[in-house]
């Protein structure tokens, strides 16, 4: 599902660079980094813990409008979310034999409208940005851990086979645009990023909503 995901972005990179003009090339960007996932879920019977997960995006960009101090920007790419859930062992007198950690990785293709409020410098211009995103959902992949074992599960999760698609969220950040250290203008933000909508929905799960923040560096042409 991953490599799945990764040519849809390519596909996306390609068809928007048809359409765009050598001349206009100073639009575009890429960014990626690092996510730190987690998700909201109602259990109707009991909660569990969960851990934030560990995984990356990468994003392709195009800046439809560029004023003095505001920027209207498209984005596409590739995110990956979801959570760990460390369970905990125990006997029939409830004392810990035990434990192991299963790791669930949610892939998703993000299409993001962005609004970044910039105050503009010579080398170093701060902004924040915020705008809703479209999460289309592309498959998950489960691993499990016991005694440092890891072990890869293709096993289907009825959790994950009937998330909804796809979900409305919301993205806001801020970070700077560095300038004058490479002929490019150099990126780096921080982002935090979450569902508004529903994934997921049935007798035994209320609602589950993915929700994770982004630590991203990028350039712009």
């Amino acid at each position: 599902m991953k490599a799945k995901a990764l040519l849809i972005v390519t596909a996306l990179s390609i068809i928007l660079l048809n359409d765009i003009s050598f001349c206009q090339l100073s639009n575009f960007g890429i960014k990626g980094g690092l996510n730190l996932s987690n998700a909201e879920l109602d259990w109707t019977s009991y909660n569990f813990q969960r851990d934030d997960k560990a995984g990356f995006n990468i994003y392709i960009s195009y800046d439809f409008l560029n004023f003095t101090n505001v920027v209207i920007s498209g984005e596409a790419g590739y995110s990956q979310k979801g959570f760990n859930w460390p369970v905990i062992i125990t006997n029939e007198f409830g004392e810990e034999t035990g434990n192991y950690d299963i790791y669930n990785r949610l892939n998703y293709i993000d299409i993001n409208a962005v609004a970044e409020f910039i105050l503009r410098n010579k080398s170093v211009s701060p902004y924040f940005s915020l705008g809703p995103v479209l999460s289309i959902y592309t498959g998950y992949n489960v691993s499990t851990s016991y005694n440092s074992q890891s072990e890869n599960e293709d096993n289907e999760d009825p959790l994950f086979e009937k998330l909804k698609s796809p979900v409305l969220g919301f993205i806001s950040g801020a970070g700077v645009e560095i300038n004058k250290v490479i002929p490019q203008t150099i990126l780096a933000e921080v982002r935090y990023n979450f569902d508004l909508t529903s994934s997921f929905n049935n007798g035994f799960l209320n609602y589950q909503r993915n929700y994770l923040w982004q630590f991203n560096l990028g350039v712009k042409f």
